[in-house]
């Protein structure tokens, strides 16, 4: 339940400004780019996604090495192994973090900045805010060091999956939702397993 519901909030305002903005040039999937992918260098797409999954990676490792309560994370409530517990880690990965965020911060934000600003520009400002959203959550469960630790590798990810999205994928979001998705599954069960 928790998982459509941050889907309908983070795609509430995306689809309210298409409405207003966007509704007689495109099909709203196709603006906030669920569609499919289509890479004019297959190789460079395929480093930049093995980068940006590895920062996000190596990020939650050393995030989780140094958090003693492991319950302030997200996906620290996968405790134990079983089917509904994998089932849940799918949803929380796939729908609820994955899906709504990179349609919130790739599909929305880095379209509309790039549209006002340009693509750079754009890029940048929208992956500090996914930094910024992800430090804030644990702004007072952390020491200042960790708390700008995650604002800059979550940035940089954001901003690797916005470049492989809009400059390698055609504007596809497709490219960082599989990332988003695959790093939060790993996390998941490196937790559930107790490999963190």
């Amino acid at each position: 339940m928790d998982a459509v519901i941050q889907l309908i909030v983070f795609a509430i305002i995306p689809f309210v400004y298409w409405l207003m903005k966007f509704r007689k040039e495109r099909r709203f999937t196709h603006w906030i780019g669920l569609r499919k992918m289509h890479f004019q260098n297959k190789t460079r797409a395929l480093i930049y996604a093995v980068i940006c999954f590895t920062v996000l990676l190596i990020s939650g490792i050393l995030l989780l090495s140094f958090i003693e309560d492991k319950t302030l994370v997200a996906n620290a409530h996968f405790s134990a192994l079983s089917l509904q517990v994998v089932f849940a880690i799918l949803v929380y990965s796939i729908v609820q973090t994955g899906l709504a965020e990179e349609l919130f911060f790739r599909g929305f934000l880095l379209k509309i900045f790039s549209g006002w600003w340009g693509f750079g520009a754009g890029n940048i400002i929208q992956s500090l805010i996914f930094g910024l959203l992800h430090a804030v959550i644990l702004l007072t469960f952390l020491n200042p060091f960790l708390i700008i630790f995650i604002f800059i590798f979550s940035a940089s990810a954001g901003w690797l999956m916005g470049y492989l999205n809009e400059s390698l994928g055609n504007g596809s979001i497709l490219p960082s939702w599989l990332i988003h998705s695959l790093m939060n599954i790993t996390s998941s069960f490196m937790l559930l397993l107790n490999i963190l």
